[in-house]
């Protein structure tokens, strides 16, 4: 069929063809998630929500007061044994001088014998926190507890072990040979006082110690260090 005018009808309008989607681009790789840090036998993964960690590592948990009590006990008799055996000893070189000197010997004496008691508690204490094959005292020891560094439960260093014994027996004993020395002097009074605070100090050790979370004394906190016991 034509137009009227005669010309060839048009033809009818196409769409135009669809256009491919475009190429979707592939996803990057992931990125390797970091890899946790291994936990060391001292330091325990974070625990999950909700729960609360017992203690330094599993099978590890701090000492409480009373136990380390009965250790210390046992090491007051270990070592009242060898102040015997020492006192013995210097009672027999000075016999002689005590029953002429009077006073004075009975003075040198005693703060002779307080010295002594010193550096054996110094010496005892100090080798056995220190020893990595002990980690501990006797008594500790016995009851199954260690004494050890509170940043990574590693073996306690020299002078950690040096000045948790001046903060736990250090002055305490220093204040009883002054206590010793001027109790034959007319100051009997000052050395009652002295008595009095030593004795203060010893409870204060004991509440620090019971009040920590991590049964940590003063004299803990000082030298840093923590005892534990293992299961």
């Amino acid at each position: 069929m034509t137009e009227p005018t005669g010309g060839t009808p048009p033809l009818p309008p196409q769409e135009p063809p669809a256009s491919a989607p475009p190429p979707v681009a592939a996803p990057a790789p992931a990125a390797p998630a970091p890899a946790a840090p291994a936990a060391s036998s001292w330091q325990v993964p974070p625990p999950s929500a909700g729960a609360t960690a017992a203690g330094p590592a599993p099978g590890i948990a701090y000492a409480g007061l009373g136990i380390r009590i009965v250790a210390l006990i046992i090491d007051y008799i270990l070592l009242l044994i060898v102040f015997t055996f020492v006192a013995i000893i210097l009672g027999a070189i000075f016999l002689g001088s005590l029953i002429n000197g009077g006073a004075v010997m009975a003075i040198v004496a005693g703060v002779l014998l307080a010295i002594a008691n010193l550096v054996i508690s110094a010496v005892y204490f100090i080798w056995a926190w220190t020893n990595p094959e002990l980690r501990a005292s006797l008594g500790q020891r016995v009851l199954g507890l260690n004494t050890v560094s509170a940043a990574d439960g590693a073996t306690v260093t020299r002078p950690q072990a040096v000045q948790r014994w001046i903060y736990l027996f250090g002055l305490v004993a220093l204040a009883s040979a002054m206590q010793s020395a001027l109790s034959a002097t007319s100051l009997g009074a000052l050395a009652y006082l002295i008595g009095l605070l030593a004795f203060a100090y010893e409870i204060f050790l004991l509440w620090t110690t019971y009040q920590s979370p991590k049964k940590q004394g003063y004299h803990d906190v000082q030298a840093g260090t923590v005892v534990i016991k293992r299961a």
